[in-house]
């Protein structure tokens, strides 16, 4: 044999073959991307969590306005605002007929009308306020009814506040309905 095809094919092998400086930039650039792709994943995943957890807390905040809209907008036995004595006593808002029955009532974890807790809501809570409002500007609340009522219902999760629904009701749709 020729000593001169010997070193071309010696040179050939040295080009197919990773050296060691190959080897390590390229296990530097897997990892990198590696570490990219993980934190991307993880972004999301956090993502997804925060909002499947918006959606509980508007799901949360959405049940409870429901059932305070289908209360009457005055007590119909005594017109007063917020609790009557024959309203409070066992934990639930089963005797609750009005709309300022809720103002100023929070529970966490939530629960239902009956007083139940609301099983996998540790942590959550649910705070109602009501207050009358001006007929002309709904942002501006008053201290004398003149037939219209703002209603907020505030969820938060481990003290971060995930959903707040608002509705405004007026002494005329008890009217309308009767």
């Amino acid at each position: 044999r020729e000593p001169h095809a010997e070193t071309q094919r010696a040179q050939r092998g040295i080009h197919r073959a990773f050296t060691l400086v190959e080897a390590v930039i390229s296990a530097v650039v897997v990892g990198v991307m590696l570490v990219a792709a993980l934190n991307t994943v993880g972004a999301s995943r956090i993502g997804q969590q925060k909002t499947g957890e918006r959606t509980k807390g508007a799901l949360l905040a959405q049940q409870l306005m429901t059932e305070i809209l289908q209360q009457y907008y005055v007590d119909p036995e005594n017109g007063g605002f917020g609790l009557d004595g024959d309203e409070v006593g066992d934990g639930s808002r089963g005797l609750w007929d009005d709309l300022d029955d809720y103002d100023g009532w929070s529970a966490s974890p939530p629960q239902r009308k009956d007083g139940t807790v609301i099983a996998e809501f540790n942590g959550w809570e649910r705070n109602v306020s009501v207050a009358w409002v001006n007929p002309n500007d709904l942002k501006a609340a008053i201290g004398n009814d003149q037939g219209v009522k703002r209603i907020t219902v505030t969820v938060t999760h481990d003290g971060v506040p995930l959903a707040t629904q608002v509705a405004v009701r007026t002494s005329g749709w008890d009217e309308a309905t009767e």
